[in-house]
């Protein structure tokens, strides 16, 4: 019995376990900004209006902050940009006002969600950067997601395809 116990109390704590972990000398204390060129996402009910998602600076902020926690970084400032994309100086503010190692931004740049209800399908374009204290752009990608949900997510949860194509590109940020 206690073999048991002490086996199903193991799996537990490894399902429970600790985000992961920055190996050393890595980029671990970190800001995120966010911009859009995207007004607004369509949405399809009331709680994604009431919820703010269909705010796509809102959806980026909070799946960029989700992302990098479960990488292992250290997210020690937020901040959602007025214009389309933040400017350097706005980053690098950021970063010195929280004693980060650096800024993970984030922009919005296209969506197209002509063919959701239809396939269940829509695209995204999210740009993503590191910059350093200093200002210096240290990494950048353009990321194009085709993202495909299923049809009753489609009809119910509508800014998740977003959600997955933020998760792919910050998965990438080394």
């Amino acid at each position: 019995m206690r073999v048991r116990l002490f086996l199903l109390l193991s799996l537990f704590l490894t399902a429970c376990a600790a985000p992961q972990v920055r190996p050393p000398g890595a980029i671990r204390k970190v800001v995120v900004v966010v911009g859009s060129r995207v007004d607004a996402l369509p949405t399809n009910s009331y709680r994604e209006d009431l919820m703010g998602e269909g705010n796509p600076r809102t959806v980026l902020s909070g799946q960029t902050q989700a992302v990098l926690r479960e990488r292992g970084f250290d997210v020690v400032g937020v901040r959602i940009s007025d214009a389309p994309a933040p400017s350097t100086q706005e980053v690098v503010s950021l970063i010195r006002e929280n004693n980060a190692e650096a800024g993970v931004v984030v922009v919005l740049n296209w969506v197209d969600v002509t063919v959701i209800q239809a396939l269940g399908r829509a695209d995204v374009i999210l740009e993503s950067g590191v910059v350093s204290p200093s200002g210096q752009l240290l990494w950048r990608k353009e990321s194009r997601t085709a993202t495909t949900i299923g049809m009753y997510q489609s009809q119910t949860d509508h800014s998740s395809y977003l959600r997955k194509a933020i998760i792919q590109a910050v998965n990438e940020i080394p």
